[in-house]
């Protein structure tokens, strides 16, 4: 899959979205992924309750680790078995999937 313009803004805003004007809630809810998608040793009871108080309900809360967790096991699974994986079409079908379960910026 060759890299578009969607691809490659999706690129830019993962690598440089502190720098982008975000809503409060979204920036914890980035934050919050950030995190369990990096760290998930380290998250702790606060991590959750700051998604809760910047207005993220409980199922959503669930949405947004799972997805963050995904990648952290896709990622080890990979790099376990010694696997490239081709982000386009991994990346698309994860795009797919939040459109259907609509996480989107508009329910944001």
């Amino acid at each position: 899959m060759e890299a578009d313009g969607n691809n490659i803004q999706a690129i830019e805003f993962t690598e440089n979205w502190r720098n982008v004007v975000l809503t409060k809630k979204v920036a914890v809810m980035l934050e919050f992924t950030e995190k369990v998608t990096l760290g998930p040793s380290s998250m702790v009871q606060n991590d959750i309750e700051q998604l809760r108080k910047s207005g993220w309900g409980d199922r959503k809360i669930l949405d947004i680790s799972l997805i963050g967790s995904y990648y952290t096991f896709r990622t080890g699974m990979a790099d376990g078995l010694g696997v490239e994986l081709d982000e386009g079409i991994a990346g698309g079908k994860l795009a797919r999937e939040i459109h259907n379960r609509k996480i989107t910026s508009a329910h944001i």
